[in-house]
């Protein structure tokens, strides 16, 4: 079953270009993003750092909430699909749904990984540390380590439940996510999701590999003598950047298609 799990979220994962490339654009937008506030850095050396700053988190979001809202609708279809089935991939539209799952999503992994870090930050205060000799700090270290390993595959759980009833309250619906580990099986899901990160890292990194490889070509193909070399660094680096973004896009398909179908919902 594993094994067709697999499968199934890889060919999913490619069934419809249009909304990867979609999906692969708001990463590429966030990158772009990101480049205009450094040449705006580089260029208004003397403007108020915060304030800039402050300017670029809406529209940074923006991007980012819409990926997690599409990865919300994958979610949503992948639970209640079944494998190796006639699931469609969806289409990327209706955008303020989107935005509004995506905002879901991130509330949920926010709350998830809050818990470690508060645990961490506490633990290694220096009043603390002074008072016991560095005992409270290491122990509170691992604790969140732990912590955070074990809630890192809790909450891939929690999310599919969340996207199976479309109700956030069910993120945190404990006695729920625990019956549906439980019946998935503990070890199982912790194997599965293994062998599906590794899986993307290898989708990932041999396109990469190619990506690399094919601009490398490029540059020493002669074609930086037909024109000046800064635009065509320029376009290079873009080209990179984007091609990277729709491998990262692609990767996360997979992944949340994979974790979508392993999900089994708890009967009432």
């Amino acid at each position: 079953m594993i094994l067709d799990i697999y499968n199934d979220s890889i060919k999913y994962s490619i069934k419809n270009s249009k909304s990867l490339l979609y999906f692969g654009l708001t990463l590429f937008s966030t990158f772009i993003i990101w480049m205009a506030y450094i040449l705006i850095l580089i260029h208004y050396q003397d403007a108020n750092l915060n304030l800039k700053f402050a300017s670029l988190i809406v529209p940074t979001l923006i991007p980012i909430f819409l990926f997690l809202g599409y990865e919300y609708r994958i979610l949503e279809i992948s639970t209640h699909g079944m494998i190796n089935g006639t699931d469609k991939v969806p289409e990327f539209n209706n955008l303020k749904e989107m935005l509004i799952n995506g905002v879901k999503i991130f509330l949920v992994k926010f709350v998830y990984f809050a818990v470690p870090i508060i645990i961490l930050a506490v633990t290694t205060t220096p009043f603390l540390d002074n008072i016991s000799g560095g005992i409270i700090q290491t122990a509170g270290a691992t604790i969140s380590m732990i912590l955070a390993i074990i809630l890192y595959f809790v909450s891939f759980i929690s999310l599919s439940n969340m996207a199976a009833h479309d109700n956030f309250k069910k993120a945190f619906d404990f006695k729920e996510i625990k019956e549906v580990i439980i019946t998935i099986g503990p070890a199982r899901y912790v194997l599965f999701y293994i062998g599906l990160l590794i899986i993307e890292c290898v989708i990932a990194f041999v396109l990469f590999a190619i990506t690399m490889i094919a601009m490398m070509i490029i540059g020493t193909s002669g074609i930086n003598t037909l024109t000046s070399p800064e635009p065509l660094w320029w376009a290079m680096f873009f080209l990179t950047n984007l091609i990277f973004s729709l491998i990262i896009a692609l990767a996360e398909l997979f992944k949340t298609r994979g974790i979508g179908l392993i999900y089994e919902p708890v009967e009432e």
